[in-house]
């Protein structure tokens, strides 16, 4: 880094007029203590993208796990929802067997008044 800094330094002196080489220096340690170096950058590069597999991997999971959270749920509303409709189905013939046997006691009242009529 610092061997940055001096080139740049000397570089600068070179290419333009001082008036205060006590601010080129300042400007120059600035500058380089900034800069951040290529094999720093590339490690940081290599720390993020293995950190942002773990958390890519750690998300799918959470995922899947919430998947089959909501399929075990489908699946025992489903079953709910199956047995809510065999309960209604046998709700269903009990009251059409209940009408039929009050259509055909009815049916036989009206029978039997009719002969009670025309037998008097």
């Amino acid at each position: 880094m610092d061997q940055l800094a001096e080139m740049l330094e000397e570089e600068l002196e070179g290419a333009f007029e001082l008036k205060d080489k006590k601010s080129l220096h300042r400007y120059v340690v600035l500058l380089a203590q900034n800069l951040v170096q290529k094999d720093a950058y590339d490690q940081n590069i290599t720390e993020l993208r293995s950190d942002i597999k773990v958390l890519a991997e750690t998300m799918k999971q959470g995922f899947e796990s919430v998947n089959k959270r909501f399929e075990d749920m489908y699946k025992y509303m489903d079953k709910r929802f199956e047995d809510m409709n065999n309960r209604f189905e046998d709700m269903n013939k009990r009251f059409n067997m209940m009408f039929t046997f009050m259509n055909i006691g009815f049916g036989i009242i009206i029978l039997i008044t009719i002969l009670f009529k025309f037998l008097q």
